[in-house]
This record gives C-alpha cells, sequence and structure tokens, in this order.
C-alpha cells in the first residue's frame, strides 16, 4: 500500500537536491500557508484560517524535532526557541483571530527562509545530495520504509 505522503515526498525529494534545499522549500511552503491562513481570515472563513495555520504547525514542528541538538550547539537551541515562540504566536493567533501576530509570523519565517537559502548559496557547490547516497532497498531519501 502506498500513502498519499509518501508519494507526495516522493515527488518533491524527486526535483529538490540537497536536505538544504528541502528545508528552504519547507519554509517557502510555510509562508504561502501562512499567508493563505491570513487570507482565510479576512475573508471570513475559520476552516481556510484553521487549516492553514495547522499545516505551519506541522512544518515549524517537524523543523524544530529535526534540530541536531548534539552537534549544533546554541545555533540549535537559539533557532528551537525561536521555532517554539512561533508555534506559540500562531496558537494565539488563531485563538484570537489576530491578524497581527500571524504578520509577526510571517515576517520570522520570512527571515528564517531568507537566513537559510542565504546559506544555501554560499554552500560550496561540492556538497553531495541524498540522491547521490546509496541506500538499501528498504531506504528512500534517507528514511527507512516498512516493508
Amino acid at each position: 500500500m502506498t500513502y498519499a505522503g509518501y508519494s507526495a515526498y516522493n515527488r518533491v525529494a524527486s526535483t529538490i537536491d540537497s536536505k538544504e534545499m528541502m528545508l528552504v522549500k519547507l519554509l517557502e511552503g510555510s509562508v504561502r500557508f501562512i499567508q493563505a491562513a491570513r487570507a482565510g481570515l479576512e475573508a471570513g472563513d475559520p476552516r481556510v484560517k484553521g487549516e492553514n495555520i495547522s499545516r505551519v504547525v506541522a512544518i515549524v514542528t517537524e523543523l524544530d524535532c529535526a534540530l541536531d541538538r548534539d552537534m549544533g550547539g546554541s545555533l540549535v537551541e537559539n533557532l528551537s526557541d525561536l521555532y517554539q515562540y512561533i508555534l506559540g504566536r500562531l496558537t494565539l493567533a488563531n485563538l484570537r483571530n489576530d491578524n497581527l501576530m500571524m504578520g509577526e509570523v510571517e515576517g520570522l519565517l520570512t527571515t528564517i527562509k531568507e537566513g537559510f537559502a542565504e546559506a544555501l548559496k554560499q554552500m560550496p557547490t561540492t556538497v553531495v545530495s541524498d540522491h547521490d547516497l546509496s541506500y538499501p532497498a528498504e531506504y528512500r531519501g534517507g528514511f527507512r520504509i516498512a516493508a
């Protein structure tokens, strides 16, 4: 059985050269989703607002969980704190229907995205991509696929 999420992941992973580019794409998606949530709020559509806030929460939560806390030091700790702050602001913005808070979150996510995109531009072009790595058959994109 193939799950829709796995199929979507494979489609996206096949077009992205590295984990770093995947990070930038996730952040771009989170910015688009917060913009859609704000549009839903302005249109008086709580379903659109809520669904898109949930998407942003899911992305930010995964980004926080993916941080390498053993190797990252204070940078990872600060980024985790920022992700937690964003999650708190999203929760309040959702409860209060506060477009200004959502705007704050949009600005923070945009800044993070731009920072990672700029860092990606500065990376040497000799970085090995995930697609160059050989995984055993039960692994795809670095994730173990249960049979």
